[in-house]
């Protein structure tokens, strides 16, 4: 599948000089400045980012959604993610990266990372908007992080990992798509949808079926469009129609590849199924999407 994203730009996780590793703190100002305030073209990483936006105003593209870059907004970037941000005047905030070692490291929970359910893969990725009396509290978490990455010489990894945990439970409580039912229920069914995400993002071109993710995880089609709808609006079958639809998007708009190499790299037997799958989606032809796409 690397022909479908050898046109995309992906940015790998470098260390930097400090002690400590798969961390990564840098102010928007100067981040702004250094590019002097041009737009990156869209790329990916193989890292998550948090991009937390005190003053700001531009677009932010992820996954072909544009999203209106607003004060006191945190956006939450997957790893594999494409994404783009244009600025119209300089920011004032912070991007925080790390990587799922330094998870591991520190103890994080895949379970903050999968509860806030702003970490999306593909399809809608909308910013958490904070109130402004809750601002100087991520403000504060920020400035600690940045405080103990330059301070300490020793337990710096564990410090900012607390730190950084802290981060994402204050957003976790914040965030509107995150539900508070029976605990026990939610686990479960917490646990139905990170299996089936991570499924998904292995098997997209060969399983296109709810029933194929179904059977793998032993419940009912029904029941696995169910849980992943309570838990983020879509059914499963929503997931896997918007998961093909991403990666033709972005196969279309970074790569030369024909339709009929697409269709067949993507799992469809035939090139007219893939055509008429991606117009009922997309109200577009392929060929009209990388066409109009290119020339905006």
């Amino acid at each position: 599948m690397n022909q479908l994203h050898k046109d995309i730009k992906t940015y790998t996780f470098t260390e930097n000089s400090q002690n400590y590793q798969g961390f990564a703190l840098k102010r928007m100002e100067d981040v702004y400045r250094n590019t002097q305030g041009a737009p990156d073209s869209p790329h990916r990483h193989d890292y998550y980012t948090i991009i937390f936006i005190e003053r700001g105003e531009g677009v932010h593209y992820v996954d072909f959604t544009e999203y209106k870059v607003e004060d006191r907004t945190i956006y939450f970037i997957q790893p594999g993610q494409m994404h783009q941000l244009a600025l119209s005047s300089e920011p004032v905030g912070w991007v925080i990266t790390f990587t799922e070692e330094f998870l591991i490291a520190n103890s994080i929970p895949e379970k903050l990372i999968n509860d806030i359910y702003l970490f999306n893969d593909y399809g809608q990725s909308p910013p958490l908007t904070i109130n402004e009396i809750d601002i100087p509290v991520y403000k504060s978490l920020i400035e600690q992080m940045a405080h103990f990455a330059g301070a300490l010489e020793t337990y710096t990894l564990e410090a900012i990992g607390s730190l950084v945990k802290i981060f994402l439970i204050q957003s976790n409580n914040h965030c509107s798509l995150r539900k508070s039912d029976n605990p026990q229920l939610i686990e479960t069914s917490n646990h139905i949808l990170r299996n089936f995400k991570q499924s998904l993002n292995k098997k997209y071109a060969t399983s296109h079926m709810v029933s194929e993710y179904a059977d793998e995880m032993a419940v009912t089609s029904d029941y696995l469009n169910k849980t992943v709808k309570s838990l983020t609006g879509k059914s499963a079958k929503d997931h896997i129609q918007s998961k093909l639809i991403t990666e033709a998007k972005r196969s279309l708009l970074f790569s030369n590849i024909s339709n009929k190499e697409l269709a067949y790299a993507l799992g469809f037997e035939e090139s007219a199924h893939f055509n008429n799958f991606f117009k009922k989606i997309t109200g577009q032809t392929p060929s009209e999407f990388r066409i109009t796409s290119r020339q905006s």
